[in-house]
């Protein structure tokens, strides 16, 4: 692939731009400055109109094609470069784009951004690629009527009439340049090292929703200048709450944008909520080191940024809010969703090259490089211990702050601090897809054998060097126990930690998906844990109650037979936990109660069903926040009627945890009538956001009434679902479709629609893993139905 840098080495850029949300309009002035390499000098420039270009003061021609603006015959050396440019604002979260929101009955307009990976050439001229660091001092003109807020990564140096100018940037990457316009809500707090915070959220939220963001934040930074030795180097930091954003967030440097729902937390929110921003927060923030401070040289070695921020924000979040056990939720989520993804033969590796801007987008897989990465930092950490990995990333930081590195420079700053070779362990697990099964060869794994861990072929031989065997959760492999192994552990089983507790469910359950046991065994293995009060156990009981469900059809007598051995599990502890919350319940209760209520739900408890729905109340304040997806669904359950009603309180309520809690509850109707509704929501802008489409979509498709339509449905409106997503998310489809599928028609289906997108280089792994993994699926199904039946009857 083509790297502008190896032709103009940019330096400094003035960005002299007018902006006019309501003409959609972007444009003006930006002056390079530089060191000329070849001759021929060439800029990102996709969909811009070129007006002029100045190569030192002098008039020079120039070719623009629509993607690059190409300038012949520039003499070698130091050059200013100046052009003039139009662009347009557009409305697909990419680039300089527009974002709305209702407020007092009138349409309130937003100007944002998203640069990063490669948008910035979408908003003006510029060398778009990481390595291509400098300073950008920021103008910005509004029209003259205008009376928005204008913020970017830096603070406002002065306003000259309509002109804000911006204070200049340090030396950074062009995806890391940032602004926004618009009307805002704030709230500044100052941490304890003198950082000012301010929090922004548009004018119909609650401000006070920005509140835990601010303490977040400013506990974070306070969190991360302790350990990485260089004090956040901005002076402000501000985060923005978009009504439109197409990822989580985006970690520009000093202007951190969110999602509403990944930011704002109302003094009712969930404890989920309020750990979904916190680790948001500090996944965000700790990119002003990792990535920002220090970015990686090409977008192969995106885990630099991802692997890192994913695992720090954990690490963050247990030294601010210990109550949290926000480990437990990193292995039963991140940790097995690794797992999970990284088990196909054509997966990813960690480090993956990229020949195609097309393909920089696939990189983004949260599955890999931000849960695998995470997990094996985990395990790189827990190897070293906390403190000589952070002296470590010190010399890291110290040595390589406002410029680019590569992985290898990490892992020589690591290994002084490290009784083994950081870089052999981890280019083994970074560089290559997969991990290990391992066998026990000797007691307590002191002699072991291994082979690649597959879910879609048979296990191959494959090594990996591994420091030790641990039967916690640190190590990225699966255990293979015999049957004398495992029984051992379960005999000794309140004696074994929550870790190896976890591992013991999170294997079996693999090793089932791949066949290596029969899953009936999960039947009695369920059984065992039954009286269990660990929330993050009964999130793995979850999951091997849905290993099962692939085996009976819906609404089937076999599925009766399932639904029944379901609330035999969740009977007792239910009853000993209760369905409200209750005054000092903690993390790990309220967690609890969420996962034997989601299997309840599934087992059609009716008389709990008719329980938790008489706890509804119009205001929903009023309900007890904790369950109050559960009293929705189980309102919807016994009411199919009332989903519409969910509908219409999604469109009246802003605050975003109350909304997705309605939404998503009426998608788990089963009438007809009313599911002919949602169906029409698909695509339907103005009711659904295009950024929570993609929400809408799986949530009809895991309802198996309408599963085959919702799929006709993508299969007819392609178009539209690539217009309305970025780059980010349209593997979501192929990748969704796969994990829920289980029939031979919708493999057919899956097939036909998507085999030829193969050629597609951003849905090219996606789809080939996604096919593969419904094929093996449909071969288990064959080969263990009958049994699993025999075993639940």
């Amino acid at each position: 692939m083509e790297k502008l840098l190896d032709c103009f080495v940019p330096k400094s850029y003035i960005l002299d731009l007018a902006v006019d949300k309501f003409a959609k309009t972007i444009g003006g002035t930006v002056t390079v400055k530089g060191e000329v390499l070849n001759e021929t000098v060439k800029f990102h420039a996709v969909d811009l109109e070129i007006k002029s270009v100045l190569v030192n003061e002098k008039e020079v021609k120039f070719k623009a094609d629509g993607k690059v603006l190409e300038i012949s015959r520039v003499e070698l050396g130091e050059t200013e470069i100046v052009i003039k440019y139009n662009g347009k604002l557009n409305e697909n979260m990419e680039g300089a784009y527009l974002s709305t929101y209702k407020y007092n009955d009138e349409t309130e307009i937003i100007v944002a951004t998203q640069f990063e990976s490669h948008y910035a050439r979408e908003a003006f001229p510029c060398i778009d690629e990481p390595a291509a660091k400098a300073t950008f001092e920021l103008m910005i003109a509004l029209p003259e009527e205008s009376d928005d807020l204008v913020l970017s990564n830096m603070p406002i140096d002065v306003v000259r009439d309509n002109t804000i100018v911006f204070v200049p940037t340090p030396r950074m990457s062009t995806y890391l340049l940032a602004f926004v316009i618009g009307k805002f809500h704030e709230k500044t707090v100052k941490n304890a090292h003198g950082v000012e915070i301010t929090t922004y959220c548009a004018l119909n939220q609650d401000v006070d929703s920005v509140d835990f963001a601010n303490e977040v934040a400013a506990k974070s930074l306070e969190f991360y200048d302790d350990n990485f030795g260089i004090v956040y180097p901005l002076p402000k930091l501000d985060q923005v709450a978009l009504p439109d954003f197409e990822a989580g967030a985006m970690e520009n440097w000093g202007l951190v944008t969110y999602r509403e729902s990944m930011l704002l937390a109302s003094k009712d929110a969930t404890l989920g909520t309020r750990k979904s921003v916190a680790l948001t927060v500090a996944h965000e923030l700790s990119h002003q080191w990792f990535g920002n401070l220090v970015t990686m040289q090409w977008w192969d070695d995106l885990w630099l940024n991802e692997s890192f921020a994913t695992a720090m924000e954990y690490y963050a979040v247990d030294a601010i809010y210990p109550e949290y056990k926000i480990f437990e939720s990193f292995f039963t989520g991140n940790a097995c969703a690794a797992l999970l993804r990284d088990a196909y033969k054509d997966v990813q590796s960690v480090h993956q090259e990229v020949h195609d801007p097309e393909e920089i987008a696939t990189l983004f897989d949260g599955a890999i490089v931000y849960a695998k990465g995470a997990r094996l930092m985990v395990m790189l950490i827990r190897l070293m211990g906390w403190e000589e990995f952070c002296k470590g990333i010190r010399d890291y930081f110290e040595k390589h702050k406002y410029n680019n590195t590569v992985g290898n420079d990490l892992w020589k700053a690591l290994e002084p601090y490290a009784e083994f070779n950081p870089n052999e362990l981890m280019h083994a697990f970074i560089d290559k897809p997969g991990y290990p099964v391992v066998t026990n060869q000797k007691g307590d794994f002191e002699e072991f054998s291994q082979q690649r861990f597959l879910l879609d072929g048979p296990c191959i031989d494959e090594d990996w060097p591994l420091p030790g065997i641990s039967e916690d959760m640190s190590g990225h492999y699966v255990l293979n126990l015999t049957e004398d192994e495992f029984e051992a552990r379960l005999s000794n089983f309140d004696k074994l930690g929550l870790e190896e507790r976890l591992r013991l469910l999170i294997d079996r359950d693999l090793i089932t998906k791949a066949g290596m046991q029969n899953p009936v065994s999960l039947i009695p293995l369920a059984k065992r844990f039954i009286s269990d009060d660990s929330g993050a156990i009964w999130s793995k009981i979850a999951a091997l109650v849905g290993n099962l469900k692939v085996y009976v059809d819906d609404e089937s007598d076999e599925e009766k037979l399932l639904k029944k051995f379901t609330k035999d599990l969740v009977d007792s502890k239910l009853a000993e936990v209760g369905l409200m919350t209750r005054k000092g319940d903690d993390e790990n209760i309220i967690k609890l109660r969420a996962n034997l209520l989601a299997l309840d739900y599934y087992a059609e408890d009716v008389g709990r069903l008719h329980e938790l729905a008489d706890k509804y109340d119009e205001d929903c304040t009023k309900m007890d926040a904790e369950i109050r997806e559960d009293i929705l669904s189980a309102k919807v359950y016994l009411e199919p009627k009332f989903a519409s009603e969910c509908v219409e309180k999604y469109q009246k309520i802003n605050d975003p945890d109350v909304k997705f809690d309605y939404l998503a509850a009426a998608t788990l109707v089963r009438d007809e009538t009313e599911l002919k509704k949602l169906f029409k929501l698909l695509g339907e802008n103005e009711i659904v956001k295009p950024q929570d489409q993609s929400y809408l979509f799986v949530w009809l498709y895991r309802n198996p009434k309408v599963r085959l339509q919702v799929f006709d449905w993508l299969v007819q409106n392609w178009d539209l679902v690539k217009r309305m997503g970025g780059d980010k998310t349209l593997d979501t489809y192929p990748i969704v479709i796969a994990h829920l599928a289980r029939t031979q028609v919708e493999y057919d289906k899956y097939r036909a629609f998507f085999e030829p997108m193969l050629s597609n280089p951003s849905l090219k792994r996606a789809v080939k893993i996604g096919l593969n993994e419904i094929k093996a699926r449909l071969e288990l199904i064959k080969k263990y139905q009958d049994d699993v039946i025999k075993a639940l009857a």
